[in-house]
């Protein structure tokens, strides 16, 4: 036997047995077939000595620690012991050697595996020969290591206690990293129904933080979006085919969303809201996108058989509360405002004037470069409650190519209908509208003004600048 090899075995070691809440036992054969082993600790020794790895082996045969047996894993340079444990990430325990191929290969090991590959669990034991060359005081302060023993201190009886508190530890951290984990899905659930803009915007870090009344000011583009003749279409479905349908329209639509900077804030049925804290454009340009994720999506209902669908989208931006509503045993996030409520009667419009975008002035006067898209005055609107008429504009850049060009000929024809409308000139008006319909006869907008401009000629009724309620 060589000197390498003395230090693991001192007289009466042989025989120890350790009990405890661990369940760490040396078992008899009877033992171990009243109990069988469904698992394994992986232990990594490193050494250029095969004597060391042997009889590292044959003092830890029996070793059981929570009924889970040692498997033994092999590497006799600290390069090995890299490649190693770059494939084997739940090695529990590492003896390792300090001089191998270099004086410094075992600290090599311990950089790579802490700094390199970010591997605070496994447990490292440095295991070295002569003492003298790396002082362990210097070793234990400089690297991330959880003990340093001569081999000569490694008798059996300390051998075994040695790894019965590193599988503890690791047992243990492996259990927080589990439980770590686990918070991050629930925090990661938790984001599909509270929006972590939401929570930044209150100022926390998570949900359960979150409390009730807690709220914050602040001004925003609102969004409603909302899906044409939905109640007619839903009826011609099951609720479960209700349920695909509307899944697979909003698979589509909110991942527009996010990518120019908004978040959802609720689900109303087929309809959406959502918000643009960063600047209005953000949410126009969504806008636009949404009516082209449209088109595709028709295309693609088209080839199933299904029929073609038309969302209406309006937008408004103002100053709203953002916060938690409710009682203590159940509330939830939304948004409250005045803007929020003319963002929604905005979006109705679409409906009115047969369009699919309508943006009120105060986003319109929010972008950089309003030219930049096409848009055409529409009407002034009067919100119920409210003294002052918005202004509100068509937004037509997701429109068809030929609905663009057309509307794109018309426009100054269209407009000028509104002025003599506003001039309440309703036959010139009606005239102006007439001759948009003559190119583009699919422009909604002007047949709701041409047919008002009858009623109101044929009623001799007299319509006041403010234009409609809404």
């Amino acid at each position: 036997m060589s000197e390498a090899s003395k230090y693991l075995f001192a007289a009466g070691d042989d025989e120890l047995i350790v009990a405890g809440d661990d369940e760490l036992i040396f078992a008899e054969e009877d033992e171990a077939e009243d109990k069988p082993i469904e698992a394994f600790w992986k232990i990594l020794i490193v050494d250029d000595e095969i004597e060391i790895h042997n009889i590292t082996k044959l003092a830890l045969n029996e070793f059981i620690f929570e009924n889970k047996s040692l498997k033994f894993i092999s590497a006799f340079s600290g390069k090995e012991a890299k490649e190693i444990v770059q494939t084997h990430s739940d090695i529990a325990l590492i003896l390792l050697d300090v001089v191998m191929e270099t004086e410094e290969a075992g600290l090599e090991v311990v950089k790579y595996i802490r700094d390199i590959l970010d591997n605070k669990i496994v447990r490292i034991i440095l295991r070295t020969g002569q003492p003298g060359q790396v002082p362990e005081d210097v070793v234990i302060v400089s690297y991330d290591i959880n003990d340093y023993k001569t081999k000569t201190e490694l008798t059996n009886k300390k051998l075994f206690t040695t790894v019965v508190t590193a599988l503890r530890a690791f047992r243990a951290l492996t259990q927080i990293e589990a439980s770590k984990s686990e918070l991050e899905k629930i925090a990661t659930a938790s984001a599909r129904f509270v929006p972590r803009e939401f929570l930044k915007f209150l100022k926390i870090e998570s949900i359960v933080d979150a409390r009730l009344g807690d709220s914050v000011q602040a001004e925003m583009t609102i969004m409603f979006a909302d899906i044409r003749s939905f109640t007619s279409l839903s009826e011609s479905m099951s609720p479960r085919e209700n349920f695909e349908f509307l899944n697979s329209y909003l698979s589509r639509v909110g991942p527009v969303i996010r990518q120019y900077n908004g978040f959802i804030d609720k689900y109303i049925g087929d309809g959406i809201m959502a918000l643009f804290p960063n600047c209005a454009e953000d949410a126009v340009q969504a806008a636009i996108e949404m009516q082209q994720q449209v088109k595709i999506y028709n295309r693609h209902r088209q080839n199933s058989g299904y029929q073609p669908i038309s969302i209406g989208i309006g937008l408004h931006t103002g100053t709203l509360m953002l916060g938690t509503i409710g009682e203590a045993e159940r509330m939830e996030s939304t948004v409250i405002s005045d803007a929020v409520n003319l963002a929604a009667r905005v979006e109705g419009l679409t409906k009115l004037y047969g369009v699919s975008i309508v943006a009120s002035v105060q986003t319109l006067c929010r972008i950089d470069d309003p030219q930049n898209y096409k848009c055409r005055f529409l009407d002034r609107v009067q919100v119920k409650g409210k003294q002052t008429p918005v202004a509100v504009f068509e937004i037509y850049d997701g429109d068809s190519d030929m609905m663009i060009e057309l509307k794109g000929q018309t426009q100054t024809d269209f407009e000028q209908g509104i002025f003599f409308h506003y001039q309440q000139q309703f036959a010139q008006a009606r005239q102006m509208f007439l001759r948009v319909l003559q190119v583009n006869k699919y422009d909604k907008a002007a047949q709701f003004y041409a047919e008002r401009c009858d009623m109101l000629m044929k009623n001799a009724v007299i319509l006041t600048l403010e234009g409609i309620e809404i």
